[in-house]
Parts: C-alpha cells; sequence; structure tokens
C-alpha cells in the first residue's frame, strides 16, 4: 500500500519536527553532528527564522501524518534578516548566556569560519528570495522535492518575487539534480577552506538561481 502524502504551508507547530530534519540533513544530506554537535543551536538557527516572521512561502510534506521532508522559504530578504536577528538576541542568546545549549562552541566555531569563508551570491536585486530544502534519509527517491519546489516558486510567483537563489557544494550531487531539474542553473561558484576541518580538503560553494516571474 503507498504512503498517503500531503502537502501544506509550514506552521510554527512544526518547528521541532524541521529542526530534526534540517539537523538530520545538515552535512550535505548526512547528520550536522560532525561539525555542529548541539541541535538545539542548529534548529534555532536554521530553521525558527522563517517561522517566526521570516518566511512566508514554506511548504512541508507529510507521509501518512508524519513531516518527512521541507522547503523553507524566504521571499522578502529585509524580513527574514529581521527575524534571524530577533531570534538571535531575544532566543539564541539567552539562551547561550544561561546554559541552555549542550554543545554550543564547536558550532559557533563553525559560524566563525562561514563568516570568513563566505560563499557566491547572486545579485539581491534579481534574485532576492532563497530557500532550503531538505528531506529525510527514508523519504528520499519517492518524488517529494519536485512537488515541495512547484508549492515554494508558485508562491514566490504570487509574491510577485523576481528570483530565488540558494548556496550549496558540489558535494551535494543529489539536490544538485534536483535543483536542475526545476530550472535553477550555477550563477557562481568558489572553492572555499571553510569545510577543510571536517572533509579534510576545501570544497567548491556554489551558489544557484532561478527567475520566477
Amino acid at each position: 500500500m503507498s504512503a498517503q502524502v500531503l502537502y501544506r504551508p509550514a506552521e510554527p507547530r512544526d518547528e521541532r519536527r524541521l529542526g530534526e530534519i534540517a539537523y538530520a540533513t545538515g552535512y550535505f544530506g548526512d547528520p550536522a553532528t560532525r561539525f555542529f554537535p548541539d541541535r538545539a543551536l542548529f534548529a534555532d538557527l536554521w530553521v525558527r527564522p522563517y517561522l517566526h516572521g521570516g518566511g512566508g512561502a514554506s511548504f512541508v510534506a507529510e507521509l501518512d501524518g508524519e513531516v518527512q521532508g521541507y522547503v523553507l522559504g524566504a521571499p522578502d530578504p529585509v524580513a527574514y534578516q529581521r527575524a534571524l536577528i530577533r531570534t538571535v538576541t531575544r532566543h539564541v542568546l539567552p539562551r547561550l548566556l544561561t546554559g541552555r545549549y549542550l554543545r554550543p562552541w564547536p558550532g559557533l566555531v563553525y559560524l566563525l569560519r562561514a563568516a570568513v569563508f563566505s560563499g557566491p551570491h547572486a545579485d539581491p536585486a534579481q534574485f532576492p528570495a532563497h530557500l532550503h530544502l531538505n528531506l529525510m534519509p527514508g523519504a528520499r527517491g519517492q518524488g517529494l522535492s519536485g512537488p515541495l519546489l512547484k508549492l515554494h516558486l508558485a508562491r514566490l510567483a504570487e509574491l510577485g518575487v523576481r528570483g530565488v537563489q540558494l548556496s550549496t557544494t558540489l558535494e551535494n550531487t543529489a539536490a544538485l539534480r534536483t535543483y536542475r531539474r526545476r530550472g535553477f542553473v550555477v550563477a557562481g561558484a568558489r572553492r572555499t577552506a571553510l569545510w577543510t576541518p571536517w572533509l579534510g580538503r576545501p570544497a567548491v560553494q556554489v551558489v544557484l538561481t532561478r527567475s520566477v516571474a
């Protein structure tokens, strides 16, 4: 019997589950444990802002009643930046200062490296929106990513957004195939030492873009 699939907008009540998915896929599709040991901090930074004022084009895929994948998107970069700042100042920093995160410091090392070894970015005037798409390992190969991207792009079109960009690396071959099938193109690439402590070598960071209107 085939699984029952439901696609719907992401909601704040999904935050815990989306944090689990984000962490389970945060290292080129594998768990983020290797470079970011604190699960709660990872979810607060990479999920929470989209569900609390910074999103507007985010959707989840449920299989038999459980969320197994998502696309988190920010159509308005200004709204996203405000939501991220609110998350950090009102949520992350108080938890950090009171010791509520269990192992935050290795993750902060990654964040510092990310600030130093930044990847390429597309013109925000042409491609103001950005997105993240992730599926639990057991849900891959079931055709969920295409409909999620289709819903996301349709919502961007409704909002009048000109284009969308996303960042990944050449390590993430499955994701690259998915995006290219949906009309994304590589708009820039940069060899970076960001991932050297964990990969043992530099990686090529790429930015992909797609026009929407």
